[in-house]
């Protein structure tokens, strides 16, 4: 009897092993990327002009594979991102003791990137977790800002500004992220999600540089797979 009974929970035991390890969730998240640095500088000559950049849409759809644990779970996940901007950036400086200038750059960019990182959550009762993430990104961005076709006085029509061309530029860079979770039926989910990337992407030939680091405040629909 007792064996038996010994043969029953260590079967039971097998299976919630297995069960844990199927535990999947799938998610997509929305938000913005608030950079860190939103401050541009421009440089026509020997004119410096300041401008700021506007905050990112951003989409991350990925994975979350819960590899073991109970209530304090541990796994991996993995997704895909994307991002762009596309709007016309104010440059501005004061010249000659007092004449304020402005040029205006249309900006296009588009990313395109992955994450895979650690993840590890903290089952909050039954209907709610509380989770933390981070590792790699990597990232394929594609840039193009168009100089304006004349400049406003006192600068110079000859003034060269280098750019016009469509640049493309790898970036690489790691995430944080942590996220509240609900369960609003038995296999859908909703919350908020707050990740910090540091991102490196060079421009070389852009007119102006590029910041791409910052922090993200993200809606997050999820389901369980």
């Amino acid at each position: 009897m007792w064996r038996l009974q010994g043969l029953i929970l260590t079967a039971l035991l097998c299976s919630e092993g297995a069960i844990a390890e199927d535990i999947q969730y799938g998610f997509l998240q929305a938000g913005q990327l608030q950079l860190k640095d939103s401050d541009t500088t421009l440089y026509a000559g020997d004119v410096v002009l300041d401008g700021e950049y506007d905050d990112l849409p951003f989409f991350t759809a990925g994975v979350q594979k819960v590899l073991g644990g109970e209530r304090i779970r541990y796994g991996y996940e993995g997704g895909a991102l994307i991002s762009w901007q596309n709007d016309t950036v104010s440059y501005s400086a004061v010249v000659d003791g007092g004449t304020a200038i402005n040029i205006k750059i249309d900006n296009e960019l588009l990313v395109f990137g992955t994450l895979l990182g650690a993840y590890g959550d903290v089952l909050l009762g039954s209907r709610a977790r509380l989770y933390l993430s981070g590792g790699p990104m990597l990232l394929v961005a594609t840039l193009k800002q168009e100089k304006p076709d004349t400049y406003p006085q006192p600068l110079s029509s000859t003034v060269v500004i280098n750019g016009d061309e469509r640049e493309t530029s790898f970036g690489y860079g790691a995430y944080a992220s942590a996220g509240l979770i609900f369960s609003v039926s038995r296999n859908a989910e909703l919350g908020v999600v707050v990740r910090e990337q540091a991102v490196k992407m060079d421009f070389n030939d852009s007119i102006a540089d590029f910041p791409y680091e910052g922090t993200m405040y993200m809606l997050s629909l999820g389901y369980r797979l």
